[in-house]
This record gives C-alpha cells, structure tokens and sequence, in this order.
C-alpha cells in the first residue's frame, strides 16, 4: 500500500504536475544547445528539467524565506531588481508565473531585454483571465474545506495559513474580510483587477511597448485553480476541462523588435 500523501505533499506533487506539464508545452523553444536563463525559479523545478533537455540553466529568485524540503536545481539569489549579467549573455529567457508579481515591470522587461542575446528568445507563461476567474469562484471552496479541516473534520490544503495563526498576526477583520472576497493574486489592487491585468491584449500591448517583438502566444490547454480543489484530476480531463472553462495559462513568445529572429518562427497568436 501506498503511503497517504500529507497535503502539503499533495498540494506539492500537484504544483509539479502542473509546470511539468506546462514545459512540455513550451518545450519546442528548448532544443539544446542553448544558454538558458530562468526567473523566478524557486526550488530550481522547471529548470532541473530544462536541463535535462541538453540546456546550460542559470536560475534565480529573489530571497523568500521559504525552508524548501528540496532544491533541485541551484537558484541564484538576486535582488529582484538588477539580473546578475552580463548585457547579451543568453539565447533563451524563461519564466513562469512571474511577471505578474513583479512590481516594476517595465524596468525588469528592460533588464530581460538586456540580457538577452540580439536573436535570442524570450519566453512567459502567464495566468489568463480564466484563471483568475475560476480561482476567485473557488475560494469559498477552499475556505470551507481550509474551515473543517481547522476543527478536525478534513485535511485542509496548504493554500491558506492556518486560522489561528492568520488571527494573531492579523487580526479577526482581517481574517473576515479574506474569507468573504479572494485577494489578489499578484502585484495589483484586488482579484476583479486582476480579470483585466491577465487578459491577452494587455500582456501583448505591455510587451510591445518595452520593445518586444511576439512571435507567438497560445494556451496551455490546462485547466486549474490557484486553490487547487482537486489536485489528483487527471491531465486529460484538464485537458477536456480547458476547452469549455478556460486555460490557466497562455505562453508569450518573443524577441526583441531589433533582432533578427530565425525566419522559422511563424507569427501567431491565438
């Protein structure tokens, strides 16, 4: 018999399901050889594996304070500002999930740009309106769930800080107010924003305007949550899902306007 997963271990293999599934997505981007630069990489997940493609990978993040159970890749630790290189160092830039939290966002498209070789590739994935659409309906979900598990009834998911710790360090209206209206997921006002901050034509019209030239933008064809409600559904069926509901998230490729891209990367964005 297997072993029972703790749900911070179920809440973990889920995450990894998802980018994995999500690099295979991007993975025609990847053929090696190619100097890779991730952002945001975290526990170094996504870059093991491009890595495992034949890539050289720098990761880096910003320091977060989380005790990873596992590093699989060494991260950088950077200011979350200045990325550590040198001008036209890399042939792909990577990052996942990312770009929406980061406050100055025309000065780290800058650095991306700088960093980056003349033909280089840079490649986001990012979360769509849908799926900041069906993680705001799921979050009453996941409060309850996060409730019954506090008093013993079920096995609450990691997404929520426990009650009595949300209580002390922030108080009982705090606690009322998070439970009644889902926050934002990223750096913007409040989650209603956030259904416009995610939506395609404003991803494209900010990349455009930091001298980014897309060469294509796609789903990813999964459909999740940010609460994850039923981590152990199948990737076929999230796939099914994503036709009717929505994709989590869609894939900006792109170049920088003044390169001159291979003639084998065919425009287009759906």
């Amino acid at each position: 018999m297997e072993p029972r997963l703790h749900a911070n271990d179920a809440a973990l293999c889920h995450l990894e399901n998802m980018r994995r599934a999500e690099l295979e997505s991007v993975r025609e981007w990847f053929r090696p050889p190619l100097y890779v630069l991730e952002i945001g990489g975290g526990s170094g997940f996504q870059a093991q594996i491009i890595s495992s493609w034949g890539c050289e990978v720098s990761s880096i993040d910003i320091a977060d304070g989380d005790d990873k159970t596992r590093q699989y890749h060494p991260v950088h630790v950077y200011d979350g500002l200045s990325i550590p290189f040198a001008d036209g160092t890399f042939e792909r830039v990577y990052s996942s999930n990312v770009l929406e939290h980061v406050a100055d966002l025309s000065w780290m498209l800058k650095e991306i740009s700088r960093v980056v070789k003349p033909d280089g590739i840079v490649i986001h994935v990012l979360p769509t309106s849908s799926w900041r659409f069906w993680t705001s309906l799921t979050h009453y979900a996941a409060m309850a769930k996060h409730a019954l598990g506090s008093i013993g009834i079920t096995n609450p998911s990691n997404t929520l800080p426990s009650m009595s710790k949300y209580i002390i360090d922030r108080g009982w209206l705090t606690l009322c107010k998070r439970a009644l209206f889902d926050g934002p997921h990223g750096e913007y006002p409040n989650a209603l924003y956030e259904l416009y901050a995610y939506c395609k034509s404003r991803w494209l019209r900010v990349f455009e305007e930091s001298g980014f030239e897309i060469l294509q933008c796609y789903n990813n064809e999964l459909f999740y949550t940010g609460y994850g409600i039923i981590p152990g559904l199948a990737l076929n069926h999230r796939r099914r899902l994503a036709r009717y509901l929505g994709s989590a998230a869609r894939v900006y490729v792109m170049c920088k306007r003044t390169s001159a891209h291979s003639p084998n990367c065919q425009k287009s964005c759906s």
